[in-house]
């Protein structure tokens, strides 16, 4: 038996080389795997949920070409797909450190904040590729670090991208009514405007962002994080709210630049956001972040909470008698991300054991190489 299911998944493999997603049946899928009891490695195989059954075959496939035809070195590879009364499913390319989220939240980290950092810059340019290189343009809609995956050398690749119609995490969508997950949607997101854009994926990437600055989700604590950075920032204090997230001396730069980049990201309006390539080039210090304008505007309106899942406008409601726990800036210098700035460089620290940063901006279109195919079920 075994020797069958390795021939098919070599068959499998050479279908690969030819860059089409391949079709596998659900008796396929279940022979691999042994009914999913008996795991070739784990964590390729995504059954998507039972409300998927009712997706018309022409919408999945559509789907499913897009994702196929989309390459680059931040996004994850799709090799094949099962679509079948019994199963809606999709088979990536096997990552071996599994979701960010799980080495983002360790009690004990394994890697570095430094790493951390440059995982960050490449997650940003697999949003920029599909926000600016991707015809039609592709929103994902529920960018968070459960939705990143890690290779054996802690490369990042963003997963379920593509996915707009089929599976945008419908569990929250029951309970809130809108696309994507609690907390890091957009305000004009889960206020269900009729013209989100790209800039709602630029939202959700600067709360992952407030993550990563200390390792936690930004809702732990007794007071939200990303209020507390920006409380810090204004008066001139980040950089001992930096030491309190357990960062060294060695990684204080990057960390206020990460701190501002996500204070950016987390705009309450949409066109005060950068683009991801903007974002790119801030995290790499071509140019240095602009000074962002208050993002939490109404922040402790609805009890210390973000207002974003409260509204009907993605415009910014301001009633006089809203008084957030920060004074409101009325002019601030802003910089559009069109304005022409003056080169910018900064020193940055040596990790000659690990290479994930200066690349610049360019972002090729890449060509994965074969990797070891291993079926399982998340």
């Amino acid at each position: 038996m075994a020797e069958n299911q390795y021939s098919v998944v070599n068959e499998f493999i050479s279908e690969m080389a030819r860059e089409n997603p391949q079709q596998f049946s659900y008796g396929q899928l279940i022979s691999f795997t042994s009914n999913f009891q008996f795991h070739i490695g784990s964590g390729a195989v995504k059954v998507l949920k039972n409300t998927m059954m009712d997706v018309m075959e022409k919408q999945f496939m559509s789907e499913v070409g897009t994702m196929g035809r989309t390459y680059h070195r931040n996004l994850i590879k799709l090799y094949g797909f099962c679509f079948d009364a019994n199963m809606k499913a999709l088979v990536y390319e096997y990552m071996e450190n599994g979701s960010f989220d799980r080495i983002l939240y360790e009690n004990s980290p394994r890697i570095k904040w430094v790493q951390l950092y440059d995982i960050a810059i490449e997650i940003a340019k697999g949003l920029s590729y599909l926000h600016e290189y991707c015809y039609p343009q592709i929103i994902h809609h529920d960018i968070k670090p459960a939705n990143v995956l890690l290779d054996s050398n802690l490369s990042p690749k963003v997963t379920d991208f593509g996915l707009a119609k089929l599976n945008r995490d419908l569990s929250h969508f029951a309970q809130t009514g809108y696309r994507g997950t609690p907390g890091y949607a957009a305000p004009e997101v889960s206020m269900n405007h009729p013209s989100v854009t790209y800039k709602c994926d630029v939202f959700s990437y600067g709360v992952m962002l407030f993550d990563i600055l200390r390792r936690k989700k930004y809702t732990e604590g007794d007071e939200w994080f990303p209020a507390q950075v920006w409380e810090h920032l204004q008066i001139g204090k980040l950089d001992k709210l930096i030491m309190e997230c357990g960062i060294g001396v060695e990684d204080k730069e990057d960390a206020e630049i990460l701190s501002k980049v996500a204070l950016l990201c987390a705009q309450y309006k949409a066109h005060d956001r950068p683009s991801m390539s903007t974002v790119v080039t801030m995290l790499e210090g071509e140019i240095p972040p602009w000074t962002p304008v208050d993002p939490f505007p109404y922040y402790g309106l609805y009890g210390n909470v973000p207002v974003s899942s409260h509204g009907s406008s993605s415009e910014a409601i301001e009633p006089e008698s809203v008084q957030g726990p920060f004074p409101k800036i009325s002019t601030v210098n802003h910089q559009s991300e069109m304005v022409q700035r003056q080169p910018y460089t900064r020193g940055t620290v040596a990790q000659p054991q690990y290479s994930g940063r200066g690349n610049g901006r360019s972002m090729p279109l890449l060509r994965p190489q074969r990797p070891q195919l291993r079926l399982g079920r998340n």
